[in-house]
């Protein structure tokens, strides 16, 4: 009871446990996470020892900056799962080609009609695999690109936080929504991965 009543009082101390409890992710991507969460925490080590009214003004960032790195924990856990299933099955569709050229062969040699029909079929479902993979790596190398971009953005974030030190309270309160609108950018195109990935399967 008391540890937990500690967590909860100490953000740092579940942002430490929250890290501690993330599973690995696909190379491609863990790398780039790792430095959205070095942001995340730099951003958190900054607030500490500033004064009250910075601190109201510029929170309103790092609580956007902690959901953004949440999602995309989450987006890349899920993108690992799909990029893990891809790259198993792309041994097998390296013969999609092989295979829809014997199966167009065997199209113009079909004996009758029956047996044309059921090598068209499968080669519609040839094609159609071959188009899904294609998209799935697409979709993979997107988000890749995506998490570059993010961190990108965040960097920039944490640059102009960096330059509100010091200043007065008036001039960090106009700087603030800028930097807010930035990440808020980023949480939107993260969002619309979601919904890609909702439609995407490799079955």
């Amino acid at each position: 009871l008391i540890m937990v009543i500690a967590v909860a009082r100490d953000p740092g101390l579940q942002m430490t446990l929250s890290r501690q409890s993330r599973e690995p992710l696909s190379q491609r991507f863990q790398s780039r996470f790792d430095r959205l969460d070095r942001a995340r925490i730099s951003i958190f080590n900054s607030l500490q020892g500033v004064s009250p009214a910075f601190r109201r003004n510029v929170l309103p960032i790092q609580d956007a900056l902690d959901e953004l790195t949440e999602h995309a924990y989450q987006l890349s856990l899920n993108m690992t799962a799909l990029d893990n299933n891809f790259s198993v099955q792309q041994l097998a569709a390296s013969s999609f080609d092989e295979d829809i050229a014997n199966m167009q062969r065997s199209i113009a040699a079909a004996a009758n009609d029956n047996e044309k029909k059921e090598y068209e079929e499968a080669l519609k479902s040839l094609q159609a695999r071959k188009a899904q993979m294609k998209n799935v790596g697409t979709l993979l190398s997107r988000f890749e690109a995506q998490l570059t971009g993010t961190n990108n953005a965040v960097d920039g974030v944490v640059t102009g936080i960096a330059s509100l030190k010091g200043r007065e309270v008036k001039q960090v309160a106009v700087k603030v929504p800028p930097l807010l609108e930035a990440l808020q950018t980023e949480q939107a195109e993260l969002k619309q991965f979601d919904a890609e990935l909702e439609k995407t399967s490799l079955v």
